[in-house]
């Protein structure tokens, strides 16, 4: 029986857990032919070399990207520098954008938690304010909210600009209404659907910096002109001047409770300053 330098090589196991992967990961590699061992001794035993690691994280690199077995072995069967180069730099750009999906994921994931803890903390009946800073916004024209089928084509053309433009979605859209309209009673007659962007670059509409009026409503949409009444009641009571739009951002859709009469959707409305 052949000496194996314990130093250099590693039984199936030892590499197994080195590599953290079952046994059985191994022999079926080495029965596609994709990753054998070095050494197969006399007595049935394999071994493999300490040198291999590097092989078998490229090849677990591979399969995380997708990569289907049978052409992880033709690069293997016909490898060379140029062509592992070619491989190497194709896998990179499909690794960089997994990455950008996985952080737009986490973005999401991210502001869902931030809406729906806030939507716990909520009072519906009262009215408070708060100070905002300035936002970047992307928005695209609005049907009226007359039907669902308007609504179904409002929302379709907003995910088409935003794809369109390469543009990350947030966790859900907004909605906006000038404040003349609601005044006048045409609460149906959205302008625009939003979505907040980091980067001014990508930005066609922004929300300004100031004093905000704001109230949640957790009845859902079929009764969102009653906390619109109460905003405008309150400002009255108040002498405040509302200006600009009224936005209206989702805290707790379908994924939080079950029945769109239980969604709470947050309203915010613009204080005009009394000094300008």
């Amino acid at each position: 029986m052949m000496n194996i330098n314990p130093q250099a090589y590693l039984t199936t196991g030892q590499f197994a857990k080195l590599m953290d992967i079952s046994k059985d990961t191994l022999f079926h590699y080495d029965r596609v032919g994709i990753f054998s061992p070095d050494i197969i001794a006399s007595n049935g035993y394999r071994y493999y070399s300490i040198y291999q690691v590097d092989v078998f994280n490229v090849i677990s690199a591979l399969k995380e990207l997708d990569m289907p077995l049978k052409d992880i072995k033709t690069f293997l069967d016909n490898r060379s520098p140029e062509r592992l180069i070619q491989l190497l730099e194709r896998e990179e750009k499909a690794l960089t954008a997994k990455i950008h999906r996985l952080e737009m994921m986490k973005k999401m994931v991210t502001e869902k938690i931030n809406v729906t803890k806030e939507a716990l903390e909520i009072t519906p009946k009262d009215i408070h304010i708060e100070y905002k800073d300035q936002m970047y916004i992307v928005v695209t024209d609005s049907k009226p909210v007359t039907s669902g089928q308007n609504i179904y084509e409002s929302i379709l053309k907003h995910h088409k600009y935003l794809t369109e433009h390469s543009i990350d979605e947030g966790a859900t859209e907004g909605w906006m209404i000038g404040v003349n309209k609601v005044l006048n009673g045409d609460n149906l007659l959205y302008d625009y659907l939003y979505t907040r962007v980091n980067d001014s670059k990508f930005a066609n509409h922004l929300i300004e910096k100031g004093t905000y009026l704001v109230a949640y409503h957790d009845k859902g949409f079929p009764t969102i002109e009653q906390t619109y009444s109460r905003l405008i009641q309150y400002a009255q009571d108040h002498n405040l001047v509302l200006k600009g739009y009224f936005y209206e951002d989702i805290l707790l859709d379908e994924l939080a409770v079950k029945g769109f009469e239980k969604y709470v959707i947050k309203l915010s409305v613009q204080i005009q300053d009394k000094f300008t």
